[in-house]
């Protein structure tokens, strides 16, 4: 018999898997939950980068290696947030992570 506290545990464990349909949503919006916050990302990282595969390789890069030189971010939000910590996604998982993302919040779609 399970009591209360035990339910409570299995659904904040299992719950959030069974919601994740991706690598994406699941390795990234668990802590880059705002619109916002990824659209600028992806705004940096087109100005800087222009491709798809450029800014694409230029974002694997950082996740593996993060350093300040590599972030696209001004250094007022380094200073404030700080470098990313190095990624613990294999490299093909954060691959599609990535490509994922790009679908999603890439401004060009949006250029006709």
């Amino acid at each position: 018999m399970c009591n209360f506290k035990q339910i409570i545990y299995l659904l904040v464990i299992i719950l959030p898997s069974l919601t994740y349909s991706n690598s994406f949503e699941k390795n990234c919006l668990n802590c880059h939950f705002q619109e916002a916050q990824l659209e600028r990302f992806i705004y940096k990282y087109t100005l800087k980068y222009s491709s798809q595969k450029r800014i694409e390789n230029a974002i694997f890069e950082y996740l593996k290696y993060p350093t300040r030189e590599k972030s696209v971010m001004p250094s007022g939000f380094l200073n404030r947030f700080g470098i990313k910590e190095k990624t613990i996604l294999n490299d093909d998982e954060l691959k599609k992570s990535i490509h994922k993302y790009y679908k999603r919040y890439n401004i060009k779609q949006f250029i006709k």
